[in-house]
């Protein structure tokens, strides 16, 4: 938004500089980014009176003009023959300059006649972008008169960045009211009675709301007699440094209305109306239009607009159509001022690409009840630009909703903002904002919301506009005395606990946006997955109901970009609907693929389902969760290489290799093993965190013990038998050999394992080793059969 300063000091007239005001708005939430000066090269141009126009005597184009400047006369080389003896122009003289030329004027000879200085069109001063005439002035000014103090061509700009909860701070007026409230300085609206005639608006034209919904507001004005001028070039000037362009006494007079009380406005052609009338519906499908910016738009259902008796004249809330547009013939005028649902304005706008002045406002939030005062606004202006006639009374449909009511209870804005606040510092606060008030006791206040403050919601919201308006600088550097919980939540802190495993277990960790396919949701047989109504890709229309798609096409992105070893993990959400209802569930899943020991110093051999069952057991052991291998698993996984992860009854992951189908359709090659975790079930069964363990000071004593066993009997079983037996002294076990073969019998196996037993406060004697290797012996001996190999 940007507000031109003198227009800002109208409304609220502080003394105070462009940069006192950057910085006090900066500090109350509405951000200055840029003060602008776009009129600074606008130096020495004065008023001149023309005396006479004739040809150039060397050219077809051009012509001289004798003009009068209160000092003398000038002879001037002109490009356009729009003035006349007698008009007044603005003359740039040798040593002024303007917007448009980055160096002074001078004297310079054109096709052999001197012209000393030049006549200005718009375009160099700043006014607006037409550069198709020469600006003519009005005739009560003096030549020689500067023209940038004339019409106020000496202004700052604020350049404010508005936040999408303020919408008030997009019209000069809520600016105002800003700085009002905080300097003091008494707010001044803009005068908005209008004299009517005695001809009645609801004689005229018809109206008729068909969706209160969508609009729950509409009102209309008719003005009469309207003339095609140009409107004042004071006003001009400010449209164009507002960002818009001037364009006619009765749009500008729109514009300015809206840029000014934040009220968008349309005026329609009344004549070009048929009925004549307006009727706001929604669209038919297909339906269409073209707008004011010249392109056929197609509409659906959902859209609002607005028509005549017969066909769509507007697209409510966004631009008008060119069926009614006001023209230079336009004689009477249908003015709009409308209050539009926001959310309805922003999905038309979205869908056709068409951003508006006016569809900015409204979907931020347009105050319900400033459809009249914008309207009586802009009905003022054209009766005071182009004499037109406004007829009596508004044709009208709805209104604004009651105001909020909200309560504000000092004791707790204490709490929050961390010093004490009275109710009668939150009285004053509100009373400098122009909100009104009523005491409810003596530490409640009740808060009357008015429209324009679409952000007041709740009573955080008005303790946030105490502290505001008092000063941000009073808010002290101590946290406020409140109850509140600390730290990480329990369930985020879990899942930092589950990345952290997998990441020791070797792994990379990937985010991916939560989309799929139709094709991803049929491979893995879901078909209680959410459609995404506005997908970022048309094939990603769901949402994903496992992590497993998602890394395969991780997996593939890498093997394509011929990446030899492939190991990624993600943590994240999965959704699916259950009982007609949403549910999101976290989850953690990996997935291997290509070499798993790349480098000089072994053999290449491929990821497969014994390397994921490794990283599965690196996790759960970290977890402290004992879990076991289950039953073979459908599809996407390969039925002989595939398992459900089970902890005592309960199936909490799966396991396994991709089926050799499914990876063609990733275009994989090579064998592909991922797992799967449900997180809240990782939760439920894991260890709790006992603390930290220091690094152990005494050393440890080590065995090597090799056990003859059946070669049917998993290493895992005799592992578990052999860390139960070793009791509290033992430190690690690692198995390091499995053999068979001559000189063993046959039908068995020899495994070796590296025994570490080491005590906390103490070095242990090669006695108590002994005595637990003992009681593994025994112990193996008695569960497996095994007995121990002596050489």
């Amino acid at each position: 938004m940007k507000v031109v300063l003198s227009w800002l000091r109208e409304l609220c007239p502080t003394e105070r500089s462009a940069e006192d005001l950057a910085e006090l708005l900066t500090g109350k939430g509405a951000e200055v980014e840029a003060i602008e000066h776009p009129w600074e090269r606008v130096s020495g141009v004065v008023v001149a009176k023309v005396l006479e126009v004739r040809d150039h005597p060397n050219s077809d184009t051009l012509c001289l003009a004798r003009v009068q400047t209160g000092s003398g006369e000038l002879e001037v080389v002109v490009g356009v023959r729009n003035m006349a003896p007698g008009d007044l122009v603005p003359l740039a003289p040798p040593g002024a300059s303007v917007v448009t030329l980055p160096e002074p004027m001078g004297a310079r000879e054109i096709r052999g006649v001197v012209s000393n200085g030049m006549l200005c069109a718009p375009d160099e001063l700043g006014i607006s972008a037409s550069h198709d005439g020469i600006l003519l002035l009005p005739g009560d000014l003096e030549p020689g008169t500067d023209v940038a103090e004339a019409f106020g061509l000496t202004d700052a700009v604020l350049d404010i960045e508005v936040t999408p909860n303020r919408p008030d701070f997009l019209s000069v007026l809520g600016i105002a009211r800003e700085v009002a409230a905080a300097t003091g300085t008494p707010l001044s609206p803009p005068d908005t009675p209008v004299e009517e005639d005695a001809e009645h608006a609801e004689d005229v034209a018809t109206l008729e709301v068909a969706d209160l919904e969508r609009c729950p507001r509409y009102l209309a004005r008719i003005v009469r007699d309207v003339v095609d001028v140009p409107s004042p070039i004071a006003i001009r000037a400010r449209l164009f440094a507002a960002g818009m362009r001037p364009i006619s006494a009765v749009v500008d007079a729109t514009n300015y209305a809206m840029l000014e009380i934040g009220q968008p406005l349309h005026p329609f052609d009344l004549a070009l109306l048929k009925g004549p009338g307006i009727v706001v519906r929604r669209a038919e499908p297909g339906e269409t239009l073209v707008t004011l910016d010249g392109i056929e738009r197609a509409f659906t259902e959902d859209d609002l607009l607005i028509c005549d008796a017969e066909r769509p004249v507007a697209v409510a809330g966004v631009m008008g159509g060119e069926l009614a547009e006001v023209s230079e013939q336009t004689g009477d005028v249908l003015l709009e001022a409308a209050w539009f649902e926001r959310g309805g304005v922003q999905r038309t706008r979205r869908r056709i690409g068409l951003s508006t002045e006016a569809s900015t406002r409204f979907e931020r939030g347009v105050d319900p009840e400033a459809a009249p005062t914008g309207a009586d606004r802009a009905c003022r202006l054209m009766s005071e630009w182009c004499g037109a006639r406004v007829l009596r009374g508004v044709v009208e449909v709805g209104g604004p909703p009651p105001r909020r009511r909200i309560e504000l209870r000092a004791p707790r804005a204490s709490a929050l903002i961390g010093y004490p606040v009275t109710s009668v510092d939150a009285v004053e606060v509100f009373e400098r904002l122009g909100i009104e008030t009523e005491t409810v006791d003596e530490d409640t206040i009740r808060v009357e919301v008015p429209g324009y403050r679409v952000d007041l919601e709740r009573e955080v919201d008005l303790i946030e506009e105490v502290v505001r308006v008092q000063g941000y600088e009073r808010v002290g550097s101590t946290l406020p005395p409140i109850a509140r919980p600390g730290g990480l939540p329990a369930a985020y802190g879990f899942r930092t606990r589950v990345r952290d495993a997998l990441r020791r277990a070797g792994l990379r960790e990937v985010r991916q946006i939560p989309f799929v396919s139709e094709a991803d949701l049929r491979m893995v047989g879901d078909d209680d997955a959410i459609r995404v109504t506005n997908p970022l890709q048309a094939d990603d229309g769901w949402l994903r109901t496992r992590l497993t798609p998602g890394l395969l096409k991780v997996v593939r992105h890498n093997a394509h970009r011929h990446v030899r070893s492939v190991a990624v993990f993600e943590v994240d959400t999965v959704f699916r609907m259950r009982d007609e209802r949403p549910e999101e569930r976290p989850k953690a899943a990996f997935a291997l693929n290509g070499n798993a020991d790349p480098g000089w110093a072994r053999d290449d051999r491929p990821f497969d389902v014994f390397d994921a069952k490794g990283i599965v057991e690196a996790v759960m052991a970290e977890l402290g969760i004992a879990w076991t291998l289950g039953d073979p698993i459908g599809r996407p996984f390969h039925p002989g290489r595939s398992g459900a992860i089970v902890v005592g009854e309960e199936r909490i992951g799966v396991l396994g290799e991709i089926h050799p189908r499914v990876a063609d359709r990733f275009d994989l090659t090579g064998r592909v093993a991922v797992a799967e975790f449900e997180i809240e079930a990782l939760m439920r069964l894991a260890r709790p965190v006992s603390g930290v363990e220091d690094v152990p000071r005494f050393p440890p004593v080590r065995r090597d013990l090799a056990f003859i066993v059946d070669a049917s009997i998993p290493a895992g079983r005799v592992r578990s038998a052999l860390v139960d037996a070793a009791g509290e002294i033992l430190g690690s076990v690692l198995l390091f050999d499995v053999f068979e073969g001559p000189p063993l019998p046959e039908g068995t196996k020899s495994l070796a394992y590296s025994v570490d037993f080491r005590a906390a406060d103490r070095t242990l004697t090669d006695q108590e080793a002994d005595g637990a290797v003992e009681a593994i012996v025994e112990r193996l001996s008695r569960d497996v059969g095994a007995r121990l190999r002596s050489g």
